[in-house]
């Protein structure tokens, strides 16, 4: 799945997918964007589109490790948890908990696809080169403001 060099200039991976929201039995799709760049090379930001064409939709911000090991074995803790589960046939997807305890949603997405858009994203920034991408003198900069 990974990849052994990165592509030059790529600065970012986008997927778009109808993910489903699992809710009191139900089932509904969900517009849902995949957004990973050289910026922020650790992590991905997955947005859930309800309705696109009137709302900018709600963003997690995920660790993109968290999602390459939720693709195999359930990982997370607190706000943010992945796993894989079976699916009718030879279908295989990738579950989603996102949100505090009292407000938690649970998504579904085919696991195949997130896959691919993660080795996507390692054909941008490397498995561990992410800090090679991180501007690590503004950090500094930034944080000496703050102080």
């Amino acid at each position: 799945m990974g990849q052994d060099k990165a592509l030059d200039g790529v600065q970012e991976a986008i997927w778009w997918t109808e993910a489903v929201q699992i809710r009191a039995g139900m089932h509904l799709p969900v517009v849902t964007s995949f957004h990973y760049t050289i910026r922020d090379p650790y992590a991905a930001r997955i947005t859930f589109h309800p309705d696109p064409d009137h709302h900018p939709g709600v963003s997690w911000c995920v660790e993109r490790d968290l999602l390459t090991a939720g693709t195999r074995a359930r990982v997370g803790a607190g706000d943010v948890q992945v796993w894989p589960v079976p699916g009718p046939g030879s279908a295989q997807y990738t579950l989603l908990r996102i949100g505090p305890p009292a407000g938690r949603a649970l998504f579904r997405v085919d696991a195949a696809e997130l896959r691919e858009w993660l080795t996507l994203t390692h054909s941008v920034v490397l498995p561990g080169s992410e800090a090679d991408h991180v501007d690590w003198q503004l950090l500094e900069r930034l944080l000496s403001e703050q102080a």
